[in-house]
């Protein structure tokens, strides 16, 4: 028998080694072959199963950080690697015995060997650690549900688990009721299990009495390491009754100067993350909707989600979300009880005799054959949208803090219960897709089902995600005597309601059917008597928005050389009788209102936020925002990444022009550009060979594109992430600010250092996984 024979026998043989049956089972594993080979297999069992008196000390062996361990009474100097195979090697051996001392060091075995982790170097060269998208990942809203300081500190721990497994661990951060551990991650842990810690380290330099007590941790998330599969992330919460962990942080900050210093760093860590929050919620392109039951209250508004708001506003720029989301709809998602469900949703507008109808589609809604159906009708106009759509219950914290902006927010009787997130998932551009199924042989009435009532349903307030005024000039209440005269020569009388250089407000005594852009020409009857050289009788406006019934109609001067004179005399009629008029108030929002809903959102993050700089000629997502759990193509992003962070490379590298440098351009009005972006990862177990990236326009045909997701599925993943940017005008919001002027008090450097890192931010970028729908439009889900 070969060597790697015997081996293999003395391997098997291992979990046998102690049990009574032991040389029956060496002679039935050896039976037919020469005694000796019994001799060598009971030898080399001996050897490795033989207690170890040797310490492991690979300190200048590998280019690791070293830490020292006391393990089964020795002190020995390991790696996470190291400490990782030596739990396994003792689990295996059952003690700490030859066999897992060479466990631990054969593969440390060449002086300054560079170690490489398996888990995120599978091909080094796959993603560039010196990229400039290499994005540091910051996990948004944690801080936030954080009640007390944390100490950053790392110290050895003992651990026994709900099943009586010992290990050791590293602490991250602590804190008096809570902490997170790195530990190995040959054990398995649970979600909810009491695992026994003892701060060993601590308790070692402590000078305080009875404070070596094990204390119970409840488990409440299990995070992955993505450049180190040796180890794992325990997020723990404190449940036995005592203040030993307080009075060990309180010891280890022994001074009053080390105290504040503690608690100033951990503020300055705070400002950062909620001033990038901030920037998240203010450039967000989804739409955040508030419910009260199935009844839409209220609609939170960013520049880069208007887009989306307007779309859903038909000619008379009157909403039509109140018949999106009616009450059949919202009793299937919003079920009391349920904390999260989500569904897509299609839609396209149909323009007939000058009305604007709206049809929509939720996937569950219809059958197979009237999917198809709306998808041939709806993805031929430039109307079609997909969206999905994702509807959260408020928690009765959550209830309670807006409960207490109920005056504000108009909602005095009727508390909101459902937070909801309308983000768009596909628009005409990729309406080919949905035209490739064959087209069903039914009627085209089987979509009346489908169609929007006309009616306006709800009453929705809408509020900007920022303290700061939306509207480019003053309003003022002001009641004068108008005639207005629509392009088809209809006059009706009215008066204005309210007045500024630009805009009107006003009231018609019979309705009027008009629809948004429409020019009209307004004369002012009583105005015109305070100078008859202005033409103050054919004032040329145009339509921004008509209400219900006709009668109330907002509108906006038509700027051009003739009209500057009528704008000049509107100012100075303003200006001289400021005393007289009323200013009409713009509703802003709080900082303690929007406190509250920054808190509720970011816990129900549906899209991943990327932060652009320019640090020099060349843009560098500097920033990605992310919530663990990581999601499966983030994951993937974290296993490319070096040092921490993630890359997104396989996204931007070689597209950089097409989704960064071009939809980054500061043009006033500029919109959010959208790319969807196919990644096949290439996997061989858990370890990513290689990662292929296409831009839609990169394949020549769809048959192609098809082809790219089945080879990819074979192989490995697909992945289809909408791709979203846009370029940030002004960062800051007024929250940042207030948050910033306090920390001023404590470091002025700091708070400096923090706002011009946050006003270098040039772009926001946004990441969509849509692999689920597109495998739907395609045909291609199992």
């Amino acid at each position: 028998m070969q060597q790697s024979e015997i081996l293999s026998v003395a391997e098997r043989l291992i979990p046998a080694y102690h049990a009574e049956d032991f040389e029956f089972l060496l002679s039935q594993m050896t039976e037919g072959e020469s005694p000796s080979l019994k001799l060598l297999v009971k030898m080399e069992l001996n050897r490795i199963m033989a207690p170890c008196t040797k310490s492991i000390d690979l300190r200048g062996r590998i280019d690791n950080e070293c830490r020292q361990f006391t393990l089964d009474g020795r002190k020995h100097w390991l790696d996470d690697i190291a400490l990782n195979a030596y739990q396994r090697g003792t689990k295996k051996f059952k003690g700490y015995t030859e066999g897992a001392w060479e466990m631990v060091m054969t593969p440390r075995t060449q002086p300054l060997r560079n170690i490489v982790n398996t888990a995120s170097k599978n091909t080094p060269e796959i993603t560039d650690a010196n990229s400039p998208y290499e994005a540091e990942a910051i996990n948004l809203g944690y801080d936030l549900k954080r009640k007390e300081n944390r100490l950053k500190i790392s110290s050895q721990v003992e651990m026994t688990t709900s099943k009586g497994q010992d290990l050791h661990g590293v602490t991250i951060d602590i804190s008096p009721s809570g902490a997170k551990f790195k530990v190995p991650s040959t054990f398995r842990y649970s979600l909810g299990e009491i695992i026994s810690v003892k701060f060993t380290e601590l308790v070692e330099k402590s000078r305080e009495n009875d404070v070596d007590k094990a204390i119970d941790y409840r488990i409440l998330g299990i995070d992955e390491s993505y450049e180190n599969d040796a180890v794992k992330f325990l997020r723990t919460i404190k449940v036995s009754d005592t203040n030993i962990v307080a009075r060990l942080i309180n010891e280890s900050l022994n001074s009053s100067s080390k105290k504040t210093s503690h608690e100033n760093q951990d503020r300055i860590m705070r400002t950062r993350t909620r001033g990038i929050e901030h920037t998240y919620l203010k450039h967000t392109c989804n739409l955040p909707l508030f419910f009260n039951g199935s009844e839409l209250k209220l609609a939170l508004l960013t520049d880069n989600n208007h887009p989306l708001w307007q779309y859903w506003h038909d000619e008379r720029n009157q909403q039509a979300l109140g018949t999106l989301f009616n009450e059949k709809r919202m009793n299937l998602l919003a079920k009391p009880g349920v904390k999260g469900t989500s569904n897509v949703i299609y839609s396209f507008t149909h323009e007939h005799q000058n009305k604007t109808l709206f049809y929509s589609m939720m996937l569950p809604e219809a059958s197979r054959e009237q999917r198809q159906l709306f998808w041939h009708i709806g993805g031929k106009r430039k109307s079609w949208k997909a969206f999905k759509f994702s509807v959260f219950e408020l928690s009765g914290d959550e209830r309670q803090a807006l409960a207490l902006h109920s005056e504000m927010l108009k909602q005095s009787s009727e508390p909101l219960t459902h937070c909801c997130i309308l983000q768009e998932i596909g628009d005409h551009e990729s309406a080919a897709d949905y035209l490739l199924s064959e087209k069903p042989r039914i009627p085209s009435s089987e979509l009346n089902q489908f169609r929007h009532s006309r009616a306006v349903i709800g009453n929705i307030q809408s509020l900007y995600f920022d303290a700061q005024t939306r509207r480019k000039e003053p309003r003022y209440q002001f009641k004068s005597p108008l005639q207005l005269t629509s392009q088809n020569d209809v006059t009706v009388d009215g008066y204005t309601l309210d007045i500024s250089k630009r805009g009107l407000s006003i009231a018609l005594e019979q309705p009027m059917v008009f629809k948004i852009d429409d020019p009209v020409s307004v004369s002012f009857n009583e105005l015109q008597l305070y100078d008859r050289s202005l033409p103050l009788s054919t004032v040329p406006y145009r339509v921004i928005r008509v209400s219900p019934n006709g009668r109330n109609v907002q509108l906006a001067i038509t700027e051009n050389a003739k009209t500057m004179r009528t704008i000049s005399f509107l100012k100075g009629l303003i200006d001289q009788n400021q005393n007289k008029l009323i200013k009409k108030k713009e509703i802003l929002p709080t900082h303690s209102l929007l406190e509250s809903l920054h808190n509720i959102l970011l816990s129900k993050m549906v899209s991943t936020p990327i932060f652009i700089d320019k640090p020099s000629s060349t843009l560098r997502c500097k920033i990605i925002g992310v919530n663990f759990p990581l999601n499966k193509h983030l994951a993937l992003l974290a296993k490319l990444g070096h040092n921490q962070k993630f890359s997104l490379e396989p996204i931007f590298k070689g597209h950089s022009n097409s989704l960064l440098a071009e939809p980054l351009k500061k043009i006033a009005g500029a919109k959010p550009k959208h790319h969807d972006v196919y990644i096949a990862a290439v996997q061989f177990g858990d370890k990513i060979q290689s990662v292929h990236t296409k831009l839609v326009k990169e394949f020549t045909s769809t048959k192609e594109r098809i082809l790219f997701i089945k080879k990819a599925q074979q192989l490995g993943d697909i992945y289809v992430l909408r791709v979203t940017t846009a370029p940030i005008f002004n960062p800051l919001t007024s929250l940042f600010q207030s948050d910033l002027e306090e920390l001023s008090r404590i470091s002025m450097h700091k708070a400096k250092k923090l706002e011009s890192e946050v006003t270098a931010f040039v772009g926001y970028g946004e990441l969509d996984d849509i692999t689920d729908e597109v495998l739907i439009r395609l045909e291609l889900t199992h």
